[in-house]
């Protein structure tokens, strides 16, 4: 069982204070420290969409160590995965949409009406769905759509008149939602790779 951190440990802990000269964005001499951002708009969005997701993960993994990670993370980690689903159907409508009258959607963040669209896509490439995991998925996303519909819940605790966002759920198994979005993300990633096949044709 992960050690409790105790509040007097919270504050006690080296500080880092400001310096004179800092500046947050700036090149190392070393290239192996910087990260390489990319400037064309369609892999960057791959970056981010993969990068969302990979952010969430670690940041689950970190959550196991103690209450006080669990309790404080818990807010980025499903805002997240949520813009990880919305950069993910984003990407694949814009990607393959087109070829079937469809045309990309950058202006909304309902991510119930994006999964609308993105089955209009693959019904449009006549894709068949036998194991039934189109339901399936698209449940998830009308989970988190639920649970967050505007991708304001877990970013801020008031709506911009000051009112307390009702949050849905008290407790949260960290393991379980990060598990259940290596399926989603498994499931992005094979249609990807069966849609890119299919408009080769």
């Amino acid at each position: 069982m992960a050690k409790l951190e105790r509040f007097e440990d919270i504050l006690h802990r080296d500080m880092r204070w400001p310096r004179k000269g800092d500046m947050p964005f700036k090149r190392s001499d070393d290239q192996y420290r910087n990260a390489s951002i990319d400037h064309h708009g369609h892999d960057r969005l791959v970056m981010m969409m993969k990068g969302y997701k990979r952010a969430a993960d670690l940041m689950v993994e970190k959550s196991t160590e103690t209450n006080y990670d669990r309790d404080c993370l818990v807010f980025p980690i499903i805002f997240n995965y949520r813009q990880f689903i919305e950069l993910s159907l984003k990407y694949l409508i814009s990607t393959y949409g087109p070829s079937v009258g469809i045309d990309a959607n950058w202006n909304s963040h309902n991510i119930d009406f994006l999964w609308s669209k993105f089955l209009k896509v693959i019904e449009g490439y006549g894709v068949e769905d036998p194991d039934q995991t189109n339901p399936i998925v698209g449940n998830i996303v009308a989970e988190f759509a639920k649970v967050d519909p505007k991708s304001f819940s877990y970013r801020y605790p008031v709506d911009t008149h000051g009112n307390l966002i009702p949050i849905a759920h008290d407790e949260l198994d960290l393991g379980a939602l990060a598990d259940v979005m290596e399926g989603v993300d498994g499931y992005f990633t094979g249609c990807d790779g069966y849609l890119d096949s299919l408009s080769r044709r």
